[in-house]
């Protein structure tokens, strides 16, 4: 990589675009805050169009995460996109085209969110990733990205 010493990178904002996928191993060795924008396949607040393509992006996050250590990922998750063939609807009127934010100040005891985002669970010294919601009540199970202990 062209900056072995860079330490942080943000990005969030700007209009960049790649794959992390495509993040080496020996890229950005010292890396220690990372963002990147929805225009990178994989970045903060990236769309998937299939639930399908999830799994990929975050065996390359681990990855990239397991690589530097220190590596801190801001706010990261990506999130299935309203257009995609997999949305689907929970059957309440106008949660549906709504924004993340506007998710903040539902009362989820009577609106359940589908499960559209993905987030990194960590427990122990195990990091894997698990669909959810917006307010994070309705998590599904975890995927696990590491073997057992």
């Amino acid at each position: 990589a062209d900056f072995p010493r860079l330490k942080e990178l943000h990005l969030e904002d700007t209009a960049v675009t790649g794959d992390i996928r495509e993040i080496g191993e020996k890229d950005f060795l010292a890396l220690e805050y990372l963002v990147l924008p929805d225009g990178v396949y994989g970045g903060k607040d990236y769309e998937f169009q299939n639930i399908s393509d999830a799994a990929d992006v975050a065996k390359a996050v681990y990855s990239i995460k397991k690589q530097r250590p220190t590596l801190l990922l801001k706010d990261w998750q990506v999130q299935l996109s309203r257009d995609s063939p997999d949305w689907y609807d929970n059957g309440i009127d106008g949660i549906i085209g709504m924004s993340y934010m506007d998710y903040e100040y539902m009362d989820y005891d009577e609106t359940p969110v589908p499960p559209m985002y993905i987030v990194f669970v960590e427990a122990g010294s195990r990091t894997g990733y698990r669909w959810e919601s917006a307010d994070s009540q309705h998590p599904c199970e975890v995927n696990w990205l590491d073997p057992v202990p």
